[in-house]
């Protein structure tokens, strides 16, 4: 006969359901058979979480958005890609928390220190051979045949019962058990599968830059009754994607945990520095100042490095007062500068999309609608010159009382 059950997937069975059917025949014998249905990695606190807008200007405002079971407790964290793409392991997923779990799945029967614990065989079935036209035929077991016992062990489940759940062995005269080495071995754990592997020219708007972290967002948020609430931030000054998640856990539905989301900061003209993290005072090194213009238009644009009375710089190639950038083209003006303070030393870097009417080449030359004017403020630990000495001097104190 054929029949069908119907199984309700809920979070609770996750990550694998184990579904074990079984009758018991007339003759005492138990007919079983076992399936297992990996589901989906889900949680029953429901979490979402939302940029708003997805993309925005550096130092712009943003507001991220949570949704989750009533009264939830959120933590949320929100960092550059580029650390994630360093340390993938560091991103928090569904398979990273059920890996966690210390068991998954049960199967194998083990007592004490990873012994073993089986049940004795040595009640077998004597079964005289057969001898047919001078034939001898002796009965062997099937080394590929599971029975009830062996299903069960698999599902780690022990069973007490006075039924047939194993099947019969065959005894020599000598009753030594006859079976195919396969047999032999009835009973060990079976190595287990994993689960499958699822315009019109505004005036000039200057955006000052200075603000450059790796970890953006860390912080607990709680919602409301309604589940839900909303955290209004400012987007750093880094031209980069932004990767942000949060867990919630709640009293009634417990841990949840939201999809990743990205918030994309870009302007589509901007410049960026190239510097070491530290150098010694009198030392020389090169700055470098790179535009990236990601306009639908060439542009005409200025570069210049803020004078200080904390360095001297002078430039590598020939000064010009404006150079040209087309679509998805970039340019590199570099300084050779000396430091002459100590601490940190704060280098200023303007671009200027200039309202310029000289064309490039046989392009003509637009200003970009916002964003026109982008300054970078970036800061280099200058150190001493010399080599650091370290002096320790003891001493012997005499506590009385």
């Amino acid at each position: 006969g054929i029949f069908s059950l119907q199984l309700s997937v809920q979070a609770d069975i996750a990550p694998v359901a184990q579904v074990l059917v079984y009758t018991t025949a007339p003759s005492r014998e138990v007919i079983a058979d076992s399936a297992k249905f990996y589901t989906e990695l889900c949680f029953n606190n429901k979490v979402d979480l939302s940029f708003s807008p997805s993309e925005g200007l550096p130092s712009s405002d943003a507001h991220l958005q949570f949704q989750a079971s009533p009264n939830s407790l959120c933590a949320v964290r929100a960092v550059d890609k580029s650390v994630l793409l360093m340390k993938p392991e560091a991103d928090l997923s569904a398979t990273s928390v059920y890996d966690l779990l210390p068991v998954k799945e049960f199967h194998g029967y083990v007592y004490g220190s990873n012994a073993p614990l089986e049940e004795p065989m040595w009640n077998c079935v004597t079964v005289e051979p057969i001898v047919r036209d001078g034939i001898t035929y002796v009965p062997v077991m099937g080394g590929h045949e599971e029975d009830t016992y062996s299903i069960l062990k698999e599902m780690g489940l022990k069973v007490f019962t006075n039924t047939n759940v194993r099947k019969p062995w065959f005894c020599s005269p000598g009753n030594h058990m006859h079976s195919s080495p396969e047999s032999a071995r009835f009973g060990a754990p079976v190595a287990m599968a994993g689960p499958p592997m699822l315009s019109t020219p505004e005036e000039v708007t200057e955006t000052v830059r200075k603000y450059f972290p790796e970890t953006w967002i860390w912080s607990l948020v709680p919602l409301s009754s309604e589940g839900k609430a909303d955290l209004e931030v400012t987007i750093p000054d880094t031209i980069t994607e932004w990767k942000a998640n949060a867990f919630c856990t709640s009293a009634d539905t417990g841990f949840g945990l939201s999809p990743t989301v990205s918030l994309r900061a870009f302007q589509p003209f901007f410049v960026e520095l190239t510097m070491p993290y530290s150098v010694v005072r009198g030392e020389s090194f090169t700055l470098k100042a790179t535009v990236f213009n990601y306009l639908p238009a060439c542009i005409r644009v200025s570069i210049t490095l803020a004078q200080s009375t904390h360095f001297l710089a002078a430039l590598v190639e020939n000064e010009k007062e404006s150079y040209c950038l087309c679509e998805n083209v970039r340019k590199t003006v570099a300084w050779l500068v000396t430091p002459k303070s100590l601490g940190q030393v704060e280098f200023s870097v303007t671009t200027e999309a200039l309202q310029n009417q000289q064309p490039c080449g046989n392009y003509i030359v637009e200003s970009p609608e916002k964003g026109r004017k982008d300054t970078v403020v970036r800061q280099l630990l200058v150190e001493p010159e010399g080599i650091e000495k370290e002096t320790t001097q003891n001493s012997v104190l005499c506590v009385k009382g």
